[in-house]
């Protein structure tokens, strides 16, 4: 195995892997060789395209990840297309249409949404997994954080909630499947500019630039190589970790 070639026939799921985060994400474990399974509620056209432009495998599934029955779905899909299910990253989230908002003002519905996608969302998705992971005896987990649930953000408070459910998720996750070999991680990125950021307040961003000890822009590119050594046998012995990925704001 070779930097070049981290996951071998692995089948790697990538949730929300139309555009930005998953994306790249998607490009990477398919550029290391894994068949990537492409899921998301859009269609992933663009990212279907540059896998197989680049020589790469990959099968798409539409899903809803807040739905139990979608969510099976998207794990038959990757059994029917390779037989095997060798990672998953939990990266979809309801994030887009998050308003910076006092928590006082906060709308109920907004709320539970956030938290059916984001936090039931993440938990239907490893439970889809779990049985042909653990037919193997072996697979890994890699659940998509952020820095604020670490570090805290002001206005933000539901998605800093849900944020910190996911930590402490796969806490738990990490000791009860490490039994049957299954590793569960998680990377908290920091604040990434994408299609689904960009818009945000520009003060905010550049409080996020001004903090971190590398003083550039984050791109979702940034976060690649953290996810493809969970997703490996490099980390064959990492479980129940969060990793920051921020370039340098939050230090342990």
């Amino acid at each position: 195995m070779t930097a070049q070639n981290l996951l071998p026939e692995h089948t790697i799921i990538v949730t929300g892997a139309a555009t930005g985060i998953g994306q790249a994400f998607a490009l990477g474990a398919a550029a290391q060789g894994a068949h990537v399974l492409v899921a998301d509620m859009n269609a992933a056209d663009e990212t279907m395209d540059l896998i197989k432009s680049q020589g790469g495998r990959a099968t798409y599934a539409k899903v809803d990840v807040s739905d139990d029955a979608s969510v099976k779905s998207m794990a038959e899909a990757a059994l029917k297309a390779t037989g095997r299910i060798d990672g998953l990253i939990n990266n979809a989230a309801y994030f887009r249409e998050v308003k910076l908002t006092a928590f006082e003002e906060l709308d109920p519905t907004i709320w539970d949404r956030i938290f059916q996608v984001n936090v039931k969302g993440v938990w239907l998705c490893c439970k889809a997994v779990m049985p042909a992971m653990r037919e193997r005896g072996r697979g890994s987990i890699v659940n998509i954080a952020s820095v604020v649930a670490v570090a805290g953000q002001p206005g933000y408070l539901h998605y800093v909630a849900t944020k910190g459910a996911v930590l402490a998720m796969t806490k738990g996750l990490a000791k009860e499947c490490g039994k049957d070999g299954v590793r569960c991680n998680v990377i908290a990125p920091g604040f990434v500019i994408t299609d689904a950021t960009k818009n945000r307040p520009i003060e905010w961003q550049q409080s996020f630039l001004k903090a971190r000890a590398i003083s550039r822009e984050q791109r979702p590119d940034d976060l690649v190589g953290t996810a493809l050594y969970l997703l490996s046998d490099l980390a064959g012995f990492v479980s129940g970790q969060t990793i920051v990925v921020d370039g340098g704001h939050i230090m342990y």
